[in-house]
């Protein structure tokens, strides 16, 4: 079953997925999202923090939100740090909605080591799971009571256990065990006390959710928010998963999916399951969002009293998508001999050189076309940029080079990212605006992979695309009064994109 093609919803429009551009634990800042139900149905929402460097998943979980709920958190860092890299990142919500798995004591996730490296900044994914209805057990279990309390997170959670091995779904799935059965069907105990086992069915989301977000910093003052960037019509079915396994144990009904590219492989391709969503959604994705070239304003002013600064985010989505992720995951282990080189998809990877598993569009060659508002301006070959700090004379000529890209154009950096990239002004300009063209790496053809059955290791299979570069982001401004901080003020715009090839 072919996927629903993805289209961009409008600015004011809803979604059945969302990508929050950037979020940032970096010098005291916190990310906040909100996430509104505005149907009638119970919905199983994914929140996936994506780190920035190579976007690994560095956190996932789920949230139930019954009727015309909503749901906030906020993502910061806690303890000791190393650079601007958090030595401890938490995810913290006061909501009562039910999560799956429980918030530890004191409402918060906190990020597993595992990809914690790098991922003080990053991207989110919100992606719809699937619909209730009154009906299901799991909705009356999800309901807030008058008090604002659901009924029985416990047993809510029971819906998202899993099988003891990775075929353990579908017909294969054991009568009396609680969790997942496929991406339309859970079993839950129907109370704790007789642990009778009660199903609950599901559906596809609908384009339902809005999704925004926020980035505040309580040291400065400073504020940022926006929606998210929302997809209509993103999956086409449900696709529920448990909330304990994943990929390294082979279990392709687990907790890496749904993603980027659809609902999960399991019940999507190795037992096809009617209702469940499809795999296959990355390419209309790519479609909906894909551009050659990002417009937006800059500004650089500094005097005496205050100074007014501008970075952009530029974020490139879903390259996880694009690489034989086994052998990527086992690339980047330390001290592991295992290499994820470029090449040709249709090419079997090869274990001993590395060839033939790295197919993203990152690292990506980039071009600024820089004007002030005079109509000043310079062009700026990739040769040309740094990333600061830079001894003299070394140039980066990849700079593109990570899924969220900070670029910093004024005398201070807004974000204060891990890793900055400072662009050349017009002499003596204080404002105006640039175009960014982005060119795919051209050492490798571009592909979009996906696991296809069972098996250890599991089966990659790696297809060509010709679509064009996913992006999204944002300027973000701030005006910065060194002596009244009460004064400072920011606020985001989001890039215009040209998508033709027209100069």
């Amino acid at each position: 079953m072919a996927n629903a093609q993805a289209t961009l919803a409008d600015n004011s429009g809803l979604g059945d997925m969302a990508i929050v551009p950037y979020y940032t634990t970096n010098a005291n800042y916190a990310t906040g999202v909100d996430i509104v139900n505005t149907s009638a149905l119970t919905q199983v929402v994914k929140i996936r923090l994506r780190r920035a460097t190579d976007s690994m998943d560095a956190l996932d979980f789920i949230v139930v939100l019954s009727p015309e709920d909503v749901w906030t958190g906020y993502i910061q860092k806690d303890g000791a740090t190393t650079g601007v890299d958090p030595a401890t990142i938490r995810f913290y919500s006061n909501d009562n909605s039910c999560t799956a798995p429980a918030m530890e004591a004191g409402g918060y996730f906190t990020m597993p080591d595992i990809y914690r490296l790098g991922a003080g900044e990053g991207y989110i994914e919100v992606i719809g799971m699937g619909a209730a209805d009154s009906s299901q057990p799991i909705s009356r279990d999800a309901l807030h009571n008058s008090e604002g309390v659901p009924f029985a997170c416990d047993r809510v959670r029971d819906n998202f256990r899993w099988g003891d091995n990775p075929a353990d779904y579908g017909v294969n799935a054991d009568p009396n065990r609680r969790g997942v059965i496929s991406s339309v069907e859970t079993r839950s105990w129907s109370t704790l006390a007789t642990q009778t086992l009660v199903t609950s069915n599901y559906t596809d989301t609908g384009n339902v959710l809005k999704v925004s977000y926020f980035i505040k910093s309580d040291e400065t003052g400073f504020e940022f928010g926006n929606n998210a960037v929302h997809f209509a019509d993103f999956m086409d079915g449900a696709s529920i998963t448990n909330q304990k396994l994943g990929i390294f144990e082979g279990d392709l009904q687990g907790f890496d999916h749904p993603d980027l590219n659809g609902g999960a492989p399991f019940s999507a391709t190795v037992e096809p399951t009617v209702g469940a969503a499809a795999r296959g959604a990355y390419e209309p994705v790519r479609t909906a969002i894909g551009a050659r070239a990002i417009v937006n304003d800059w500004s650089k002013k500094q005097t005496e009293l205050f100074s007014v600064d501008t970075d952009w985010v530029v974020t490139t989505p879903g390259q996880y998508l694009m690489t034989n992720l086994g052998a990527y995951l086992a690339s980047i282990v330390p001290g592991s001999p295992t290499t994820c080189g470029a090449g040709d998809p249709a090419v079997a990877y090869n274990i001993v050189t590395g060839a033939n598993c790295d197919f993203r569009d990152i690292p990506m060659v980039a071009r600024f076309k820089v004007l002030d508002r005079e109509e000043q301006g310079i062009i700026i070959d990739e040769g040309d940029l740094v990333v600061s700090p830079q001894p003299p004379g070394e140039q980066v000529i990849d700079v593109l080079d990570q899924e969220v890209n900070v670029i910093v154009w004024g005398e201070s950096d807004v974000l204060v990212p891990a890793k900055r990239i400072s662009v050349p002004t017009p002499a003596d300009s204080e404002f105006g605006w640039s175009k960014l063209e982005v060119t795919q790496s051209a050492i490798k053809t571009q592909a979009i992979c996906d696991f296809t059955d069972l098996g250890s290791p599991l089966p990659v299979t790696c297809t060509a695309t010709d679509t064009p570069v996913p992006l999204v982001g944002f300027v973000a401004w701030q005006r910065n009064f060194a002596n009244l901080a009460e004064a400072n003020y920011g606020r985001l715009v989001e890039h215009s994109y040209i998508v033709s090839s027209a100069p």
